[in-house]
């Protein structure tokens, strides 16, 4: 028969490994039943850090006012215990709580806190992150300069202590803070720097999405034949690694690296495995089929076109945006009204409204909805792909970034703080 003891510590290790499996409803039910045990066995020392596990998967599932408490009776626990590194630990939390409401202040005070309390001979990885944690809040405000101080502070303990995965992902970080002041040279060195390690590593995933920073950086610079080999690299780890959704962003993007280069036939088979690995939304799948039928249109093939604008039309339909159905039922009138004479300057003054001198790259609007709505259903890491795909159509439109630059250090900073609550605390 099992013991309490053991009880606490069955569903302790369970509800970490679903917190680290990013299971997290599974998670906070485990670590209740973990809490409710080590209550029967009336140890202060096994409540407080129960309770501050579980208060950490309540930020993970937005209940933040149990979170909150759960904390706060966690960093009573530990004054009463003298446990240094335990009230470093809750105020952390409780940090974690305040930035997720958005109470930055409140969150840079208890984080500067939890540092300046962190007893030395503790782990070091830990403070680490905690740098990171209280960086990612500068991150959030826009003070750069802090935000910069300490990720350095984060990369020197990394570095010190050979956590060479800390490392690459703190640079990461680095790379987005230069990138936000438009210092791209700097950021090219950190992603550089960062997608080393990963293949060192041999963490394929994480390689890949460093690739896809430079990538861009790259197609910033108009080295497109660089971007390309980096893309389709990138592209081919994914692919690996079995994991469709970034493999079907990935390819969308490829098309679009493609079709800058004028290479469309490519393009088009790039956005065709698009299609066939998107597993996402329905306004997905009318995007990547309103861009094919554009592709098609500059290929003249009028007649293909014609059925990817009725794929289109048939999703945005379902989604229900009547501004796109609108515009798609209108260039289909074009292309059924000159089915025969082909004039194809008609359908290309009409796309020319909506585009410019030819209907080369949509508007990042249409990407720009699309990472929205997958950011509103938790779907971060597609919603960082669409967002940077949306830069890009931007850029080569010469249109207003501002909105998508914020969305894309918005998922950039709530991907990182998704990684860190499911760490484990040392």
């Amino acid at each position: 028969m099992e013991t309490t003891l053991e009880i606490w510590r069955k569903y302790l290790e369970n509800g970490i490994k679903c917190l680290g499996d990013g299971n997290t409803e599974e998670a906070e039910k485990s670590l209740q039943i973990s809490l409710l045990e080590a209550e029967t066995l009336e140890m202060p020392v096994i409540i407080a850090f129960s309770q501050r596990l579980l208060a950490t998967v309540q930020v993970k599932n937005n209940k933040l006012n149990d979170a909150e408490a759960g904390f706060r009776r966690a960093l009573a626990c530990c004054k009463q215990l003298h446990n240094h590194k335990g009230i470093a630990e809750a105020r952390a939390g409780l940090a974690s709580v305040y930035f997720s409401q958005g109470k930055n202040a409140k969150a840079i005070y208890l984080y500067k806190q939890a540092i300046r309390d962190y007893p030395g001979e503790a782990s070091s990885l830990r403070l680490a992150a905690l740098y990171s944690d209280l960086g990612q809040v500068y991150i959030k405000i826009k003070e750069w300069q802090a935000a910069e101080e300490n990720f350095l502070h984060a990369e020197n303990l990394c570095r010190k202590h050979g956590y060479l995965s800390g490392e690459a992902e703190i640079n990461l970080c680095l790379g987005e803070i230069y990138y936000s002041q438009a210092q791209r040279i700097a950021a090219q060195k950190r992603f550089y720097h960062a997608a080393k390690i990963y293949a060192r590593l041999g963490e394929q995933v994480s390689l890949a999405n460093a690739l896809q920073y430079i990538a861009f950086l790259y197609f910033e610079k108009d080295r497109l034949p660089e971007a390309l080999l980096l893309q389709q690299r990138v592209v081919a780890l994914y692919l690996k690694n079995g994991r469709d959704p970034e493999v079907s962003e990935s390819y969308f993007m490829l098309s679009n690296l493609l079709q800058c280069s004028k290479l469309l036939d490519e393009a088009i088979s790039s956005l065709e495995l698009s299609i066939q690995y998107h597993q996402g939304s329905e306004f997905g799948f009318a995007v990547r089929y309103y861009s094919l039928a554009i592709l098609l249109i500059m290929k003249q093939d009028y007649s293909e076109a014609k059925k990817q604008y009725l794929e289109a039309l048939k999703y945005f339909q379902f989604f229900g945006d009547s501004s796109k159905i609108g515009e798609i039922s209108e260039e289909l009138t074009y292309l059924i009204r000159y089915e025969d004479t082909l004039f194809q300057e008609n359908l290309y003054k009409l796309l020319g409204k909506r585009f410019y001198d030819e209907p080369e790259l949509p508007k990042g609007e249409a990407m720009l909805k699309l990472a929205n709505l997958l950011m509103k259903k938790g779907k971060n890491m597609e919603a960082l792909r669409c967002g940077w795909i949306a830069l890009v159509y931007a850029r080569s439109l010469q249109d207003e970034t501002k909105e998508i630059e914020l969305l894309i250090q918005d998922l950039s900073q709530t991907i990182r703080y998704q990684k860190k609550t499911s760490r484990l605390y040392r």
